[in-house]
């Protein structure tokens, strides 16, 4: 999905920045957690941040991640007075955040800038909702195997073996996107490496049947084109 910032014309990206204050948060640094009061939306300048919701104890889901140029903070901002999830710095992240007030004023001067929040809105909702699909009609080896096609998407290389991912995958990582145990995930992937689905070098995985997985999701129903974490 084309990162909100990136979509804009200089002279809608300069309003947005000349009524925002930029602020520096550390990785493993919370933005807001869910409950809090819902006061900003949030632009990346640099860095990483995750979105996700808490199922209970030790158990949670990433809703999405936001990098570079893209924002957060939407699911607050345009939906009611508390943030429903939680954001935290994956990496060492430079931020802008503009006020719930201010926000609505520009949009509501400016229909150009105001068309281009409202498909990045629709987007990211059908983008999460084919996540939750994903998530919930194909059980644990299908959320496994989404977030390895959604992995693919942001950070394959087509080579002649397969589609080599060249970010490291860890297993806990997996674990929180879609809120199933450790044990799960490493019994599913030790199970696709025995069939020669995939390989990996350490924590880099190498897609050998990539079909195997969008058999298994029916990706070729899927009209979603924004397939990403």
């Amino acid at each position: 999905m084309e990162p909100l910032l990136s979509r804009l014309e200089s002279y809608d990206y300069d309003i947005l920045m000349a009524n925002s204050k930029q602020i520096s948060v550390g990785k493993g640094e919370y933005i807001f957690k869910e409950g809090d009061p819902s006061n900003y939306l949030y632009f990346v300048l640099k860095g990483e941040i995750r979105i996700f919701k808490y199922l209970g104890k030790h158990k949670e889901i990433t809703i999405f991640t936001r990098g570079k140029q893209d924002g957060f903070g939407e699911i607050g901002i345009f939906s009611g007075e508390k943030y429903s999830n939680s954001a935290l710095a994956q990496k060492d992240s430079l931020l802008c955040c503009i006020s719930k007030k201010d926000i609505e004023t520009i949009l509501s001067h400016n229909g150009r800038l105001g068309i281009h929040v409202t498909q990045w809105l629709a987007e990211s909702l059908e983008a999460s909702k084919a996540k939750m699909r994903d998530f919930i009609a194909f059980g644990s080896e299908g959320a496994v195997a989404s977030v390895f096609v959604r992995y693919s998407n942001m950070y394959g290389i087509v080579t002649p073996e397969g589609i080599r991912i060249t970010e490291p995958i860890m297993i806990r990582d997996i674990s929180k996107h879609i809120g199933i145990s450790r044990e799960t995930v490493s019994r599913i992937i030790n199970k696709w490496k025995e069939e020669g689905i995939i390989s990996n070098n350490n924590k880099y995985f190498l897609l050998k049947n990539v079909d195997y997985f969008k058999e298994l999701l029916f990706c070729e129903n899927c009209g979603v084109e924004n397939c990403v974490i």
